[in-house]
């Protein structure tokens, strides 16, 4: 092949890898500053910590402290099992911002900086927010009277069969009101369900998909087994944030009543909960009531 032809095949090549860089490496910081990595949130083998971690996490929402993924938890607790899930939560938890801690400033701590994880190596390799995060979203409901019965990528056993989770499951009471978590646009409304009972060939039973633009990206919030005849939306239908959209039933393919709160970016399932703005749950424009005494975790199990 002539020199020359080769010489432009491959000063294209490293052309086209230079370009896509260059207009990836934005995208990705801008996912970093809201909190998102699309490889966070999955731990191998977390079944066997989902029972504590859902008590904690579960705990620590109702009281409004804020949000910390299992994966950070277990990032200083296979180093050091001595330690609590209890104790790295709080410890990972700015209590002004309500917001995990950067990384680097847990690693200061001097219960944490002579710990492997905490080398300047391994945290560079790390996927660990290591910055404070714009938070976008408020709450799909209200916390203080909630369980979370699946976290986001929990490996479950449910009727029988293994499943990772795609999603956030809140045990409430029926026709607790749901909320959307941002301003947006109806995608999807589904209620072929008209009395509020348990299909196990039922999907996500009464659902809504809204779609909203933060900042140039692109949402979509699906809310799923949502009790029947509780919406007047349509699709098209401009909502905004903390509006009420629905209210909590058990429709659909469910072991009890929930919300089913799943939020994908381009197609890209992620953790909803890492968007919430724990700051604002009490603010002027929140339905919620105040946050008060830590209310009992139950236990309660919910669906896929």
């Amino acid at each position: 092949m002539n020199k020359k032809v080769i010489l432009i095949i491959l000063l294209s090549i490293v052309g086209i890898t230079v370009g896509g860089l260059i207009l990836i490496t934005p995208v990705l910081l801008l996912l970093d500053f809201f909190g998102i990595n699309i490889t966070d949130g999955y731990v191998e083998n977390n079944i066997e910590y989902a029972e504590e971690y859902r008590s904690i996490v579960s705990k620590n929402l109702m009281s409004g402290n804020g949000y910390v993924s299992l994966d950070r938890i277990l990032y200083f607790y296979t180093e050091d099992d001595n330690l609590s899930f209890d104790e790295i939560y709080i410890d990972n938890l700015d209590s002004d911002l309500k917001q995990v801690k950067p990384i680097s400033l847990v690693c200061a701590m001097d219960k944490y900086k002579l710990y492997s994880a905490c080398s300047e190596d391994e945290i560079l390799e790390s996927n660990q927010i290591n910055e404070e995060q714009n938070k976008p979203f408020n709450a799909p409901l209200d916390f203080i009277h909630l369980n979370a019965t699946s976290f986001f990528m929990e490996e479950r056993i449910i009727n029988g069969e293994y499943d990772i989770h795609n999603a956030w499951d809140f045990y409430a009471v029926d026709q607790t009101p749901v909320y959307s978590v941002c301003d947006g646009v109806v995608e999807k409304v589904s209620f072929n369900f008209i009395n509020n009972v348990i299909d196990i060939s039922g999907g996500y039973g009464n659902n809504i998909v809204i779609n909203c633009e933060v900042d140039e990206l692109n949402y979509k919030v699906l809310y799923g087994h949502l009790y029947p005849n509780s919406t007047k939306l349509k699709v098209g239908d401009p909502v905004g944030e903390w509006e009420q959209i629905a209210s909590v039933g058990l429709t659909g393919f469910s072991t009890g009543s929930h919300l089913h709160y799943e939020v994908s970016l381009n197609g890209q399932v992620i953790d909803g909960v890492s968007l919430i703005d724990f700051n604002n749950l009490n603010d002027n424009q929140s339905p919620f009531t105040p946050i008060g005494p830590i209310a009992p975790y139950s236990g309660a199990k919910s669906d896929g």
